[in-house]
């Protein structure tokens, strides 16, 4: 999730980037400093924003065909095969790449730290929760209260998660990221499968402290997994991609963290030395604003899932198609504006609430 703060620069011996192609160059070369070249909303890493909106389309995907499932019928097996095969590192990508941004954050005062979160992630949490549940209302599935659990457990759980993992890099930054990476992975293990919720907040943990591990050590990390390497060892990922989607789908399974960390090392290795090729402009786009797509695909693919119900739309693959297509094209549509008042309100706050008060000469 593209979601940080500014923050002040950090102290290195190299130029910082100042350009989009600078980041590309530097990063090309396996030395760049990812949290410094973060730190300004214009500067961007165009591998980071690919990844990222890859892996928010293929959320949306995902959830299109739930949708489809429910209320329309079984979904074509290739559709099935898709939403299996990159389950293993559709979530966890998001949260590698939500922890790169970690170090540049924690660089600013802890006040500004923690609104920065609350005002970007909390803030359109609770407005997207709210305009959730209205839709829900509409349609008579809406049985909770704000005050319940139930209320809150939303497909907003990822969101409520980074912002945990936030909290705990800020209180505990004193401690090293391996260790934030070890023993979340080793509790998810304790955890009973009944408690799922529980089970995922440990599971992903580790992956929000990898991204923070690997920018920290950015230059070892580049110089000890080659490009060449890299390359040799991506049939690990392809292998618990096809395992996922084949076997059995890897949805959380502790047994299944090792190897799809394994596997975005090596897909970040690799997408880090990409061409920054046009055609996949639409992608980096998403990438860019994948808050906006996040939050706002959920209500729209299920009013559209109602709808098509409703207009007795039979065939699944058809339907899976246009409530893709649709979703896709509403939260574009958003993310246009989105940066705009009032529409801005939607996704965050404004960093001040109200003007700064003025003080005679």
């Amino acid at each position: 999730m593209s979601e940080h703060t500014d923050s002040a620069p950090t102290p290195s011996a190299s130029p910082t980037p100042t350009t989009r192609a600078d980041a590309r160059r530097a990063t090309a070369r396996g030395g760049a400093d990812i949290g410094r070249a973060l730190d300004r909303h214009d500067r961007r890493i165009g591998w980071m924003d690919l990844l990222r909106g890859l892996s928010i389309l293929l959320v949306i995907l995902h959830h299109s065909t739930q949708i489809v499932e429910y209320r329309i019928g079984e979904v074509p097996g290739f559709f099935e095969f898709l939403s299996s095969f990159f389950a293993p590192f559709r979530m966890p990508m998001l949260m590698v790449l939500s922890g790169l941004l970690v170090a540049g954050s924690l660089h600013a005062p802890a006040g500004k730290y923690v609104w920065g979160k609350v005002r970007r992630i909390v803030w359109p949490i609770i407005v997207w929760t709210v305009i959730y549940a209205g839709s829900q209302a509409v349609v008579g599935q809406n049985e909770h209260m704000p005050w319940e659990f139930g209320f809150w457990n939303t497909y907003l759980w990822f969101m409520q998660f980074i912002f945990a993992y936030y909290i705990i890099a800020l209180l505990i930054r004193w401690i090293p990221a391996w260790v934030l990476i070890a023993v979340p992975f080793v509790v998810m293990f304790l955890i009973p499968p009944e408690l799922e919720l529980l089970q995922r907040f440990f599971y992903l943990m580790p992956f929000f402290f990898l991204g923070a591990f690997i920018e920290k050590h950015w230059d070892q990390y580049a110089k000890w997994l080659s490009v060449p390497l890299a390359a040799g060892l991506s049939i690990i990922p392809i292998g618990v991609a096809l395992y996922s989607g084949f076997i059995e789908p890897l949805w959380y399974a502790p047994l299944s963290a090792l190897p799809a960390m394994l596997g975005i090392l090596i897909l970040v290795r690799l997408t880090a030395i990409a061409p920054d090729a046009r055609w996949l402009a639409p992608a980096r786009f998403v990438g860019r604003y994948s808050l906006i797509y996040y939050v706002s695909h959920y209500p729209v693919f299920a009013a559209l899932g109602w709808l098509a119900l409703k207009a007795g739309i039979s065939n699944p693959g058809v339907g899976l198609v246009i409530i893709f297509v649709v979703t896709v094209a509403v939260s574009t549509a958003f993310a246009l504006i989105g940066r705009r008042m009032p529409v801005s309100l939607l996704f965050e706050l404004p960093r001040r609430l109200w003007p700064a008060r003025k003080t005679d000469a």
